[in-house]
């Protein structure tokens, strides 16, 4: 269809405008309790919006919460039982309706998370396939096996779980082995068939008309399979092999089409996030995968890919460099999503920053969120990261008897993502710091969470709260980071410098990764035009101070990441540049 092209201009600055977007990611089972039972919900949410309008945030994404069993079978809600549904555990489907409404009202919009390759072996779906009762029969991947040399029954190919060990269990019942990409209690849907796409796009189709304004697409490169069940080449492990039979495929592009003509159906048309941080080269360069499932006419909104797992200080300036540069030649329209955490992560404070002197930790903890802040593309921000919440331990934190994340058991207790879910602290002078008067709270709340609770940081102009609330205003009120166009300058070590720039404004982003300060010379990277228009004079030579953030060009003041440097107008040995 084509559009005249008023609508259409609206709709590609609709686009924009989405890809520019503050998420916040809410995992609802340790977000807020409002029944006293131990277990976040969606009333719990609900009490909490206001904090969200005062981040600032554009938008929610919420983790499951359909119905799901509750022991680990259950992976923290991504393994549903029904996708049409709310688990008793959150609420009903009115909390739903009620949370849509008010969180409108605040200006947010609403994004559900859409488990998209898989459903629990509970739900009704895989219970009638077992059964082989149409129309279900084939509704998920099922295989005879192969017999091997001794006659012996063994799965169809070599294609390994996520989670530890073969991606094909036995299923009496039917006969026939079943595949699944995580747990044994998570098999596979069968997006192979136009008519298991046709029932997926239906359940999201009973969500979008209730109200919600778009979803995240979990694991959306696990979508489809080589229908041949070839091996995947290479090694024994599962980060050893090369994903170009189990998941990676094609045909996941034009699934992906289908779900932007739903999306698009609607006025304003909904937004997708899809989940790609999975690459066919044992995992690894998710961003070549991610990259096809976002054409801006039939494609995804944007996509997050595990990039940001790996940009530290540890990483080094060159790894951040080659990242960035990742970003802006895959997602040339800004459909990246710079991704802070997220719920399978490590939180920010303690994956990239550990190995930094405690002195300092603060402070380079702010740079790499400002790095995050002014990359090209939208922003997602995970529930505590705004605190800046370190991780629970095991067994410091959360007994090995109180862990719930099935991880633990499948891969050990080092891979447990249980470390990022504890509760949000929000008071730090009640009972499990706000979040529950449970005795049994969904997971113990640290000791070192207490101090870092919402209450004590909205009294404190300096903390982290208020840094994330400022650095969100500050991003929004910069139109070279709304929409501009990015490039990363020529550097040597331990700079990182971008450029962001429009129509009406340019701006030089200068980040020192180091413990030392760095002069530096703008005039050395810049030509005469974009050295006027960042408003830097041509002998200016500016001190970066260590794990500094230097920005010229911006319309209103940002929030520093330590001590504020000025610029010094003299002649100076510049170290770590070199013309561009």
């Amino acid at each position: 269809m084509t559009l005249p092209d008023s609508q259409g201009k609206g709709r590609q600055a609709e686009a924009s405008a989405r890809r520019s977007e503050v998420i916040y990611q809410i995992y609802p089972a340790s977000f807020c309790d409002s029944n006293g039972d131990g277990h976040g919900d969606l009333q719990g949410i609900i009490s909490k919006l206001d904090h969200l309008a005062y981040l600032g945030v554009d938008a929610l994404w919420l983790s499951p919460v359909y119905p799901s069993p509750e022991g680990p079978e259950g992976d923290g809600g991504y393994a549903v039982t029904n996708r049409r549904d709310i688990d008793p555990r959150y609420g009903c489907l009115d909390d739903m309706k009620q949370l849509i409404a008010q969180a409108h009202k605040r200006g947010l919009k609403v994004y559900m998370d859409d488990v998209t390759p898989h459903t629990s072996d509970d739900h009704e779906w895989f219970q009638a396939s077992r059964e082989r009762r149409a129309p279900f029969d084939d509704f998920y991947v099922w295989h005879d096996g192969v017999a091997d040399h001794d006659g012996n029954r063994q799965p169809p190919n070599n294609w390994l779980s996520v989670f530890g060990g073969g991606a094909w269990e036995w299923d009496d019942t039917r006969r026939q082995y079943y595949f699944h990409h995580f747990l044994t209690s998570q098999p596979a849907l069968n997006l192979n068939s136009e008519k298991v796409q046709d029932a997926v796009l239906d359940d999201m189709k009973f969500w979008l008309d209730m109200g919600v304004d778009g979803f995240r697409l979990d694991s959306i490169c696990y979508a489809h399979y080589d229908p041949h069940f070839r091996d995947n080449d290479g090694g024994g492990a599962w980060d050893q092999q090369y994903f170009s039979r189990s998941h990676c495929q094609p045909q996941t592009v034009d699934f992906v089409s289908r779900i932007r003509q739903l999306t698009d159906s609607y006025s304003p048309p909904r937004t997708t996030l899809g989940e790609v941080i999975c690459g066919r080269d044992g995992g690894r360069n998710p961003m070549e995968v991610a990259a096809d499932y976002v054409d801006p006419e039939s494609g995804l909104t944007m996509c997050y890919t595990d990039v940001f797992r790996a940009i530290s200080h540890q990483a080094g300036p060159s790894y951040m460099k080659d990242a960035i540069n990742g970003i802006i030649r895959h997602f040339p329209h800004g459909q990246h999503c710079n991704a802070i955490g997220n719920h399978d992560s490590p939180r920010i404070a303690s994956r990239e920053i550990d190995h930094i002197p405690e002195l300092a930790r603060r402070t380079a903890l702010k740079q790499l969120l400002k790095i995050l802040t002014v990359l090209p593309g939208s922003l997602s921000i995970y529930q505590g990261e705004e605190l800046g919440l370190p991780d629970a331990r095991v067994p410091d934190d959360i007994p090995h008897d109180k862990v719930r994340d099935p991880v633990a058991a499948t891969k050990g207790y080092e891979h447990c993502r249980d470390g990022a879910r504890t509760p949000v602290p929000w008071d730090s002078a009640r009972k499990n710091a706000g979040f529950s008067n449970s005795d049994t709270p969904y997971l113990p709340v640290p000791d070192d969470h207490y101090h870092r609770a919402v209450n004590k940081q909205m009294q404190d102009p300096g903390s982290m709260l208020h840094f994330m609330k400022h650095l969100i205003t500050w991003r929004k009120s910069q139109p070279a980071l709304q929409n501009g166009a990015a490039r990363v300058l020529e550097t040597l070590p331990p700079l990182v410098a971008i450029v962001r720039e429009c129509d009406s404004q340019t701006m030089l982003c200068v980040f020192n990764v180091s413990d030392a300060p760095v002069f530096f010379k703008p005039s050395d990277l810049l030509d005469d035009k974009t050295l006027a228009a960042t408003g830097i004079a041509e002998d200016e030579v500016i001190r970066c101070e260590p794990y500094g953030a230097e920005i010229r060009g911006a319309e209103t003041a940002q929030p520093a990441c330590g001590k504020t440097a000025q610029p010094c107008r003299r002649r100076a040995s510049v170290s770590g540049m070199r013309a561009g």
